[in-house]
């Protein structure tokens, strides 16, 4: 891990707003201007206080607070940690991330919708500013820094990104997928009858093959334990899924378990996030982990008891039945979220691309290795056709 940027305060004018980096000051004095501004803002829950707080209280570091101001008011706000990233074993880069650590073990959480907080009234000057001083203006001690990384975003940012006239790399891309609640509630649809049919028959006849064990009950925890219990429980299917693959699961991870354990504490009095389980005569089949954003849910994690009859689909049992409470309750959207698995577009329609982008400043080896990056990609699609 680096030391941290230069104590002192850097300002500079962009875009009619002044924009500053400095040490971040204490999480009580934060939590008041991230608060204020959250309440002027049009806002995801990843960049609310509720995860935002979680985050700085569950990581190892302490970032650096962005601030931009309008005739001296706060109008935007975003949190950049700075990390040395070793590429190819020699390739060694000062990285500055934005509301991520560049610690995988820690990032391992997935950010998504990631961007500045911003007043409403200007929304995208303040991404414009905030990004033009970060990639102008970064630096560590006297060392500039190589790349300003951008996680977690909306597919559409990216041309505000590439505006900035910097070589933009994008790292990773994934699909999302969302169910409008608010079309099927205007036209009085039932959410079944809203998807292809081949995916309902399936649905349905697992439906059934349920029942028969007993009456299926979909349950929200209702208080701190019994959403923790679930959210134990639904971490367990997880694990056995995943390293029956071969695969760590997201439980393996300390920082994963800690950060949502404290989250599930602050978020549920809220009504910020639901822990649901989902059961067949009495015997649990899947665990689901929403967050609430307004009028939209946001499902972010699920555990699914698999058995050899596949013919039962408990994945697709626990997605539809809360779908359907969703709906009853006047919800605007299922948010699956990004992701390219397959369920997601038989329940959804596409939704925006999420992605991964490096910014890079002026540096010889970064400028070698960018042709070099080119042709793995290239040579990476045609082993894939």
């Amino acid at each position: 891990m680096l030391s941290a940027l230069r104590a002192k305060t850097d300002r500079t004018e962009c875009a009619g707003l002044q924009v500053e980096l400095a040490p971040m000051p204490t999480i009580g004095r934060l939590a008041s201007m991230w608060q204020d501004l959250e309440a002027r803002s049009d806002t995801s829950f990843f960049l609310s206080w509720t995860w935002i707080g979680t985050w700085l209280a569950t990581i190892d570091c302490k970032p650096h607070l962005v601030t931009a101001r309008l005739d001296g008011d706060v109008v935007g706000l975003g949190l950049v940690h700075a990390r040395l990233k070793t590429r190819h074993r020699l390739l060694a880069v000062r990285t500055l991330f934005l509301n991520q650590t560049g610690d995988d073990d820690q990032d391992v959480i997935t950010i998504e919708y990631n961007d500045f907080l911003a007043d409403r009234r200007c929304q995208d000057r303040v991404r414009q500013a905030c990004l033009r001083f970060l990639v102008d203006h970064g630096e560590i001690g006297s060392r500039e820094i190589g790349e300003v990384v951008l996680g977690g975003l909306e597919g559409a940012r990216r041309a505000d990104v590439e505006a900035l006239g910097r070589p933009v790399q994008e790292r990773a891309r994934a699909g999302s997928a969302f169910v409008d609640l608010k079309v099927l509630r205007r036209d009085d649809q039932a959410f079944l009858g809203s998807i292809k049919s081949t995916t309902a028959r399936k649905i349905r006849r697992s439906l059934a093959l349920y029942r028969e064990r007993g009456a299926l009950e979909l349950k929200a925890a209702g208080d701190i334990d019994e959403a923790l219990d679930f959210f134990d429980r639904c971490g367990e299917l997880h694990q056995a899924r995943w390293t029956a693959r071969g695969r760590p699961g997201a439980f393996a991870y300390p920082f994963y378990t800690a950060f949502h354990r404290r989250l599930i504490r602050t978020a549920l009095p809220l009504g910020k996030v639901e822990l649901i389980r989902v059961s067949a005569g009495h015997e649990p089949i899947g665990y689901l982990y929403n967050f609430l954003d307004g009028n939209a849910v946001r499902y972010y994690f699920s555990g699914f008891r698999f058995e050899p009859d596949n013919r039962l689909k408990p994945g697709l049992v626990c997605h539809t039945l809360c779908i359907e409470r969703h709906l009853a309750l006047g919800m605007d959207a299922y948010d699956f979220m990004g992701g390219d698995q397959r369920y997601k577009l038989e329940l959804g329609q596409p939704g925006p691309d999420i992605i991964h982008l490096a910014i890079q400043r002026p540096n010889w080896m970064l400028a070698a290795e960018r042709p070099l990056r080119r042709l793995k990609q290239a040579i990476d699609g045609v082993r894939q056709r």
